[in-house]
């Protein structure tokens, strides 16, 4: 199949492109970025697809950050990405793609929930820390269904937990807490500094996807038939701040102790993704532990910006 990958420039969408490019099965077209087209002008981007005829359609495009990104850009958080999306719904099916795939951030899920799981979708809104970007990528789910019942249109919604691996952002502001985290980490043992700071009380739980799995889940995702699919992906478990924290210091090798910022927000303490639906529709589970994991993010950072 011919098959396009929106956002192959960025940390996932370059993780589906390696891979897609590796299994040699399927004609790989791209857009890189926002430079490379637009997807939020509508007629540049059906121009793109009467061009090259996609017939599968891998969106990983997002304007996103860590929390702090979050509460700079409200506005640009909800509108960027609705637009993104609601673009590629339209073309992708005027243009008859067989079937759309589009990653989505755990995040959209209602902030007052532990564990997330796919009926539990709709029963509140996203925590207050992500809620423009959660409420963007929420829309997926309801497209998906609107657009199969009323256009036979298929499509797949991957709710994915917080991702993280080699070719991640690891700008403080940008990045989830587990790339910061190997960032400021490993800068401390070159700099032979004694402290890290940690944002916020290092309590709060997560649940972390070697980008690896989230990129093959979505491979997997263009051979699913006809219909709307929504469904977690995960690893069923979470680790705290701190303790992530401390298994970045041991495999780093630092000695030096952490100080919490509790000036910064938290977010929601406890965030998992039950998997179980997502590993029946795929027969497929996440593969890769998180110390193997934590130890290929570090090995790249460190080879990347000279540690």
């Amino acid at each position: 199949m011919k098959v396009l990958i929106v956002g192959s420039g960025g940390f996932l969408g370059g993780w589906v492109k390696k891979l897609l490019l590796e299994e040699n099965k399927h004609e790989v077209i791209e857009i890189k970025g926002k430079r490379d087209l637009d997807i939020t002008d509508i007629e540049i981007l059906n121009k793109f697809f009467l061009k090259h005829n996609p017939q599968v359609v891998i969106n990983c495009a997002a304007f996103v950050g860590g929390i702090s990104y979050g509460y700079k850009f409200p506005a640009k958080m909800l509108y960027e990405n609705s637009k993104m999306t609601l673009n590629l719904y339209k073309v992708s099916n005027e243009n008859k793609v067989s079937m759309l795939v589009n990653p989505i951030s755990n995040c959209a899920y209602p902030g007052h929930l532990n564990t997330y799981r796919e009926d539990n979708f709709f029963d509140g809104p996203p925590h207050d820390s992500v809620y423009n970007y959660g409420m963007s990528k929420r829309m997926c789910v309801d497209l998906g269904t609107s657009f199969f019942k009323e256009y036979n249109f298929s499509s797949a919604n991957i709710i994915l937990s917080n991702m993280y691996g080699p070719r991640d952002h690891f700008d403080v502001e940008r990045s989830h807490a587990l790339g910061a985290l190997v960032k400021k980490i490993s800068d401390a043992k070159t700099n032979n500094e004694n402290s890290v700071e940690i944002w916020g009380t290092g309590n709060p739980i997560r649940e972390w996807l070697y980008v690896q799995d989230g990129a093959n889940a979505l491979l997997k995702s263009i051979n699913l038939g006809s219909g709307h699919h929504f469904f977690n992906v995960g690893v069923k478990k979470g680790i705290s701040i701190i303790d992530l924290a401390n298994i970045i210091k041991t495999q780093v090798g630092w000695k030096g102790e952490f100080s919490f910022n509790i000036e910064k927000p938290d977010g929601v303490l406890e965030k998992k993704v039950d998997g179980t639906k997502g590993s029946l529709i795929l027969g497929w589970e996440p593969e890769f532990e998180l110390e193997y994991g934590i130890e290929k993010t570090i090995n790249w950072y460190k080879e990347t910006h000279g540690r």
